[in-house]
């Protein structure tokens, strides 16, 4: 098995999903809950975005 290295721009969007993510769950929190609901979700999104490389990597058949 090959050793894979990150970039630059990887690990910086990275970082960005996980910000932003972050961000949302704090605004969630104290959103009105329509509004909550939808930054939930989209904290969700963000945070599995940030993990893309782990979910490839066990989704991976190689």
């Amino acid at each position: 098995m090959r050793k894979r290295h990150h970039s630059t721009g990887e690990m910086i969007s990275t970082l960005t999903f996980i910000g932003v993510g972050l961000w949302c769950l704090g605004t969630g929190l104290e959103a009105p809950p329509l509004k909550a609901t939808v930054l939930f979700i989209c904290a969700g999104a963000c945070i599995t975005g940030a993990a893309r490389n782990l979910i490839a990597k066990a989704l991976s058949r190689d």
